[in-house]
């Protein structure tokens, strides 16, 4: 028998059996509307497209068609954000789990398109205070800005890495993507449409739960 979970004002509710989400029909509390999901589904459906869509018709007394059984449903874009059942595939999606520190240094994870702005901003605003205190400190021999410049630069390339390849994970994509900013003109101009403006896959992939 399949097991089903359901939303149902904004949160996830379940496991129930054919039976049970039968009833729920039977009472209304449920339509072909309602968003449900089983283990074998990629991605939460309406009721009436899924393998509960017969008890519509027919009532609970004829069985619908048997897709999957078991596991834990993934993110409902509906509800309200909770812990995520024990026994998830799925690493947390970054944007939702992750620290600021970790979207900015770690590698691991997808961030959705707000977060890798943001993150960029961060280091804009950076780049503008050290650049504004060297003015201030009258820096006049080149040597001396390199050695105040140098490990601020290092920090910034490691960040962005950073924040660009868990974009690329988003896009369900290989971090080894940003080799791509090698390629001149063409790598950036690419680099900017799918990581700056593109959705990311749209539920779990490979690399964690959508995060947008």
């Amino acid at each position: 028998m399949a097991i089903w979970y359901y939303e149902l004002n904004g949160a996830q509710h379940g496991p129930v059996g054919e039976a049970g989400a039968a009833a729920l029909l039977a009472s209304g509390t449920l339509d072909g509307k309602s968003l449900v999901w089983c283990e074998g589904l990629a991605d939460w459906v309406p009721l009436h497209q899924s393998g509960l869509s017969p008890y519509l018709v027919v009532g609970p007394s004829t069985p619908p068609p048997i897709r999957a059984s078991g596991g834990t449903p993934p993110v409902n874009p509906y509800q309200a954000q909770q812990t995520m059942p024990a026994g998830n595939p799925y690493p947390p999606g970054p944007g939702l789990e992750l620290t600021w520190k970790q979207i900015l240094w770690s590698f691991e994870g997808r961030i959705p398109r707000r977060t890798y702005w943001a993150g960029l901003g961060i280091w804009l605003a950076i780049v503008v205070v050290g650049l504004f205190a060297v003015l201030l400190a009258q820096v006049n021999a080149p040597e001396a800005l390199l050695v105040l410049l140098l490990p601020l630069v290092v920090l910034y390339i490691w960040s962005a890495l950073a924040l660009q390849i868990k974009r690329w994970h988003d896009r369900n994509k290989s971090g080894a993507m940003v080799l791509i900013n090698l390629i001149p003109y063409v790598g950036g101009i690419w680099t900017f449409v799918e990581c700056g403006c593109l959705r990311g896959s749209i539920g779990p992939n490979s690399y964690g739960n959508d995060p947008t």
